[in-house]
């Protein structure tokens, strides 16, 4: 959802002289429908919004999923969330994440399921397969001590589901395989979860952004 004012923008000559504001948000909004209008979609001024977050969340999924694998394009991806994030800056809708943010966030996700393990510890590569992580590839810090040498038995990650007027947040618990399918750890979702549930994933604070 919009957390700015309706404001125009301001363009400049060659010069630097100022020209009289032209481009409104509307005309910008329009613009955007006018791209998904040729993509056979068809959307309101309030629709962009929820539209561009789904579109983000989808490749930063995606990105979870596929980064792991050399012959998949994932600069797709990379440049897409990208696109995306900066899209939404323009028509002054909340920020989503570039790629960048979304292997951070993920890097952080695996150090914090690992933070209470106790003795020595290594990096383990664990992957889910059902429910909202579906696919997803994390690395996270395991045991190196026999006989529950791995990662944990189970593990608990945040999702969400909605959209940006409608939010819904939680988590979802996973339970490990018994044991490790060449070199990675299979977890399954252990209880119910709503269907339509996807990994929350979050932006660094407003004053580490730049521009913010």
């Amino acid at each position: 959802m919009s957390t700015t004012d309706n404001l125009s923008l301001q363009f400049y000559a060659a010069d630097g002289t100022p020209l009289p504001a032209a481009v409104s948000r509307e005309h910008l909004l329009d613009l955007a429908r006018g791209a998904y209008e040729r993509g056979g979609t068809h959307l309101e001024r309030g629709d962009v919004d929820i539209e561009l977050a789904e579109a983000a969340d989808k490749a930063a999924c995606s990105l979870l999923r596929d980064r792991w694998n050399d012959d998949f394009p994932i600069a797709a991806y990379v440049e897409l969330l990208t696109t995306v994030a900066a899209l939404r800056a323009v028509l002054g809708f909340d920020p989503t994440p570039t790629a960048r943010e979304v292997l951070d966030w993920a890097e952080k996700l695996g150090e914090r399921l690992g933070s209470e393990l106790e003795g020595p510890t290594s990096p383990f590569f664990v992957k889910f397969a059902n429910g909202p992580y579906r696919g997803a590839v994390l690395s996270v810090p395991g045991t190196l001590v026999m006989p529950n040498m791995g990662p944990a038995g189970t593990l608990t990650l945040p999702i969400a589901w909605g959209d940006t007027l409608d939010p819904g947040r939680g988590e979802a618990r996973y339970q490990r395989d018994a044991a490790a399918d060449e070199g990675l750890w299979l977890y399954r979702l252990d209880g119910d979860v709503r269907e339509d549930a996807r990994p929350h994933i979050t932006l660094p604070a407003a004053s580490d952004q730049v521009g913010a």
